[in-house]
């Protein structure tokens, strides 16, 4: 079971393989979490969570059944960077990325918890960069063992952008490509290129900082400023396009901060073996990516393809192409719990 933790939700989806290659959705839910509960990805109340783990419950109303699970780790707790290493041989990478650790991550390497994977490099190149992730002890041991509080066994945490990516792209195409991921109180942006992720992070740009702009921007309520943010988006011919003018500065930080990362890859491209120097297309996803009309405006203001993912894409043809059991306007909530499921099946 893919289990996405955020601090406001749970969301969960399990897939059952079958004969031959074909797959099928299990069961879906999500259960909202109470303020305090979670906060910037901190765990502040485990037993708070633990019960809201343990009660989990399908879509239907049924409990859960299975208690093996992949859950994500919070992208803003992380340490992720691409270490330039000189040519060692592959028994001696392990070290030489330790090694870097200490000059790198602000904790004593006995303090955290860390994993590597190599990213292609020219031919010519004299060195080799290595996709580097750290977590502080404390912060995985505090996901592991309110996990295992809700008798639920961990087979593996994993950052959420590694699920996003796995659920949107085929890594065997090599193209350049931006994830931005924008969900309820963060959007997190993954470069993608030579058949992995090369850069994340994230904003505070959010669902909610689109709410509060809409509510104050046209002076009204949040609840009314979420009823627009759905019904209208960015459209000018619903309401006469008062979200897309209360939403236009928001929207400018965002593509600012886009274009800063485009930028970042350019600048970084030539020393890898990327086909290209140029980001070839941007990928929405996260709840918030719903917004009506988002990709023609992002289109617009960044002069690059934008399309929204489909989060089910990768296994339509191993599910028989049968209709998703998560509506199209939701599925992309579900985009890191589907791509954590599908960690032992693609």
């Amino acid at each position: 079971m893919g289990l996405d933790l955020s601090d406001l939700s749970v969301k969960f989806i399990r897939f059952d393989e079958h004969s031959g290659s074909s797959i099928r959705v299990r069961y879906t839910g999500s259960a909202e979490l109470a303020p305090g509960i979670m906060v910037n990805g901190n765990i502040e109340k485990p037993e708070e969570l633990s019960r809201v783990l343990s009660g989990l419950k399908t879509e239907d109303g049924r409990r859960i059944r299975g208690n093996l699970v992949v859950a994500s780790l919070p992208e803003e707790k992380g340490f992720i960077q691409i270490l330039r290493l000189a040519k060692v041989k592959s028994e001696n990478m392990e070290a030489a990325v330790r090694w870097e650790l200490e000059s790198t991550v602000p904790l004593p390497v006995e303090e955290i918890y860390f994993d590597y994977e190599t990213v292609s490099s020219a031919a010519h190149s004299d060195h080799t960069d290595v996709f580097m992730l750290a977590y502080p002890r404390d912060v995985v041991d505090s996901y592991a063992s309110t996990l295992r509080e809700a008798g639920l066994i961990p087979v593996a945490l994993e950052l959420e952008s590694q699920a996003v990516v796995r659920a949107l792209i085929d890594l065997s195409n090599l193209l350049p490509m931006l994830v931005i991921d924008i969900g309820a109180t963060r959007t997190s942006f993954v470069l993608v290129a030579a058949g992995g992720i090369i850069h994340t992070s994230t904003m505070a740009i959010s669902g909610q900082s689109f709410e509060d702009e809409i509510a104050k921007n046209l002076g009204i309520s949040r609840e009314k400023a979420r009823e627009l943010k759905m019904t209208s988006g960015l459209s000018v011919k619903r309401g006469g396009g008062e979200v897309a003018r209360a939403l236009a500065g928001t929207l400018q930080l965002l593509i600012e901060e886009t274009l800063r990362h485009i930028e970042f890859y350019r600048n970084h491209a030539k020393d890898r073996a990327e086909p290209g120097d140029n980001i070839e297309k941007i990928i929405l996803t996260g709840g918030d990516s719903n917004l009506i009309g988002i990709e023609s405006y992002l289109a617009r203001g960044l002069k690059v393809p934008v399309e929204r993912g489909n989060p089910f894409g990768r296994v339509l043809d191993r599910m028989g192409n049968a209709t998703p059991p998560i509506p199209a306007n939701m599925a992309h909530a579900y985009t890191t719990a589907i791509g954590l499921a599908l960690r032992q099946i693609l």
